[in-house]
């Protein structure tokens, strides 16, 4: 039976210039949205509203920045997209303590967007 992917939106990656930039936009989503900072989420890299938006505090991946998408069997998945002609940056690569792949980034854009699986 072919594999069927469950790919969902995890989070959209905004790309800020800068801190100060990624915590107005955070600040300011919030607001109009009525969604929480999630102090949760905040790294050294990106501030979220909600789950759903990351504010990168740097240009990151991406022209514009990044959509991640989650599924349920990631290696399934990576051949699945790998089929259709998607290439995958191994540099990229984060893993569980494990050592199952938790990130990895496609090394083509979408509409200047990096896109990245991530194992739910």
């Amino acid at each position: 039976m072919a594999y069927t992917p469950d790919f969902e939106i995890a989070h959209i990656g905004v790309n800020c210039a800068d801190a100060a930039q990624a915590e107005r936009c955070a600040e300011q989503f919030a607001v109009l949205f009525k969604l929480a900072v999630n102090p949760a989420k905040e790294s050294a890299d990106a501030r979220f509203t909600g789950t759903q938006i990351e504010w990168m505090k740097a240009p990151g991946r991406g022209e514009h920045g990044h959509i991640a998408l989650a599924t349920g069997d990631l290696p399934a998945a990576r051949r699945y997209l790998e089929e259709k002609g998607f290439a995958f940056d191994e540099d990229s690569v984060k893993r569980f303590p494990d050592g199952r792949i938790l990130v990895i980034y496609a090394k083509q854009q979408i509409g200047g967007f990096a896109i990245h699986l991530m194992q739910k």
